[in-house]
Parts: structure tokens; C-alpha cells; sequence
């Protein structure tokens, strides 16, 4: 009964240890228990560990439902469980995670809730990606492309995204972040709260404080910023299916298009290169924003529809073909 007696303590002492990471000596100790509580009774076990909650009131709660266990399935099987809980425990650290991408193609955009419920409107040609679980001690967020972000304040959880060589570091608040890979800057625009910028790998800890209303550009280049004030409408209404162009390039007039509907566009006459759009669309179809543009400004445009390819089984992308009046 002795034998039997220090054999339950070692069970007990193996139960109460609450460390975040468990070493091998401890599930090899474990499995030592498993091939010895064979020869233990298993009456004489449970009596044991009655006893040990009498003596230890503050631990009442955690081994009362050891006890209940015990009653049910018998000693055995709850150290196999235990063993199981170890190893359970020690394969979910920190350094093991899964990852969670989400992409849209050209011509589609989303609107994304995170497991934390913030928000995301992810554009077109766009990609953010996180760990799961999401919020295990920070909230961080990679992106690629263009996302309007609504965060969900957390003291506790700061939320970080990471576009390109850029860290924007939030705790709630509503912004605009662009970084699409062949632009050679970087845009963040603040609607709501506070952000700070800083650059990925930074260790001085001192950014860059964006406020409501401003616009910083961040060259990929120098790694320079710079920052306006004025009306953001521009830059964030995209996420409400509004196209606001002011003194736009027609060039990137022509980029825009073909991102948000997913075709191709092809500026065929040099002269009207120079041409800036000025206008706004809100969820109007490809045909409409066509013919406004004609109305508005000195060009002409012609549609040619997609094509299948019966030979490579591909379907083109509808084509958009700009040129000038004159």
C-alpha cells in the first residue's frame, strides 16, 4: 500500500505542475506511471486521492475533478489521459502556428471580418495573410496590395500590419493602407484614431504619428516620408464602390480600371497621355464609367469582349482600347 501511496503522490505532483512548456523528463515520467499504476489497486488509489483533498482545500476544484474521473473510467485510463494532456500542451507553443491567406484576383473585392471581429475590405489584386490563432499575444497582419482596415480596440493586443518595408501599428481606429508591389510607394491614410508607422526591423521605437485626416507616402526607396493633410475621400472611398479621380493621370486612370474590374487597357494614342481625369463613379458598370469618360474628356474608347480559346481552354479578359477624338 506504501508503494501504491507514493505512486498516487507522483500523480498528483505530475497534475498540479502548470508550466507553459513541458520538458521530456516529465513525459517520460508520466509513461513511467502508466507502466506502473498496473500493479496498483485501484480502490486503494482513489482513497488516496480523497484524502489529498481533504488536506488541500485550495486545490479542491482541480483534483475533485480528478476524483469524479477516477470513479468513472479508473485510474488507468485517467493517467493515460494525463499523458495525452502533456503531450497535447507541449506541442502548442508559440512557434507553431497555422497561416490564414486570403487573396482576391483582379476585378474582385472583399470584405473580411478577423477573428478578432475587425474589419477588412480587401481590394482587388490584393492578399493579407495571419497566423492562427490570430490573437495569441499580438494582432499581425500582412498585407500585399490595398485593404481598408477597421480595427477592434485592445489595449492589451496592439494590431500590426506589415506592408512591404512598412509596420503600421494601431489599437483602434480606421485607415487605408496601399502597397501594391509594383508601385514604388507606399500610402497610408488615417480616417478614424491614431496610428504610428515605422520601418519593418526598426528597434528604436519611435514612429511616425499619423492623425485623422492625413496622408503619408513612404518612398520604397530613400525609405522617406512624407505627409499631407487635406480631403481623404480620394483614397478611402474605393471601400464604398466609389471611383474618385481628382486631376487624375489618365495612365492611372487606366490602372485603376483595370483592377477593379479585371480587364485590360491599352492608352493607344501618346498625345492624350497628358490628359487628367477629374469625376466620380459609385457602383456603376464598366459600360456606364465608359461613357461618362467620353462625355468628359477628349478621348474614345472601345470595348472588345472576352474570348475563349478552344485550343489552350483559356478565356481572355475583356479589353479596353483608348484613344484620342481628335
Amino acid at each position: 500500500m506504501a508503494k501504491d501511496s507514493k505512486i498516487v503522490q507522483r500523480i498528483e505532483k505530475l497534475l498540479s505542475t502548470r508550466k507553459e512548456q513541458n520538458s521530456e523528463a516529465q513525459i517520460a515520467e508520466a509513461e513511467q506511471i502508466v507502466h506502473a499504476i498496473e500493479k496498483i489497486d485501484s480502490r486503494e488509489a482513489f482513497a488516496q486521492v480523497q484524502k489529498r483533498i481533504q488536506k488541500h482545500k485550495s486545490r479542491k476544484r482541480f483534483l475533485l475533478i480528478l476524483t469524479r474521473a477516477a470513479a468513472i473510467f479508473s485510474v488507468p485510463l485517467l493517467i493515460t489521459s494525463v499523458l495525452f494532456f502533456y503531450k497535447v500542451r507541449n506541442q502548442s507553443t508559440p512557434d507553431q502556428f497555422a497561416m490564414q491567406q486570403i487573396s482576391n484576383p483582379p476585378g474582385v473585392r472583399s470584405e473580411i471580418v478577423l477573428p478578432d471581429s475587425s474589419k477588412v475590405w480587401l481590394n482587388a489584386e490584393s492578399s493579407i495573410s495571419y497566423k492562427i490563432p490570430f490573437d495569441f499575444k499580438s494582432r499581425d497582419v500582412k498585407l500585399v496590395g490595398e485593404a481598408f482596415f477597421e480595427v477592434k480596440e485592445d489595449k492589451h493586443k496592439p494590431f500590426q500590419v506589415e506592408s512591404g518595408n512598412v509596420n503600421v501599428t494601431v489599437l483602434g481606429t480606421r485607415f487605408n493602407c496601399k502597397a501594391f508591389p509594383e508601385d514604388k510607394e507606399i500610402e497610408v491614410v488615417l480616417a478614424e484614431g491614431k496610428v504610428e508607422l515605422n520601418s519593418v526591423g526598426s528597434k528604436t521605437g519611435k514612429g511616425i504619428i499619423l492623425n485623422p485626416g492625413e496622408r503619408a507616402i513612404i518612398n520604397k526607396v530613400t525609405n522617406r516620408t512624407y505627409i499631407s493633410a487635406g480631403n481623404i475621400d480620394r483614397y478611402i472611398g474605393w471601400h464604398e464602390g466609389k471611383l474618385i479621380f481628382e486631376e487624375c493621370p489618365l495612365p492611372e486612370v487606366a490602372r485603376q480600371l483595370e483592377r477593379w474590374f479585371g480587364i485590360e487597357v491599352e492608352i493607344a494614342d501618346a498625345e492624350i497621355l497628358s490628359c487628367h481625369i477629374s469625376t466620380t463613379f459609385e457602383n456603376e458598370s464598366l459600360y456606364q464609367i465608359l461613357t461618362l469618360l467620353e462625355l468628359a474628356s477628349p478621348i474614345k474608347t472601345t470595348l472588345i469582349p472576352a474570348t475563349f480559346e478552344k485550343e489552350t481552354q483559356t478565356k481572355s479578359r475583356e479589353k479596353v482600347i483608348i484613344t484620342s477624338k481628335n
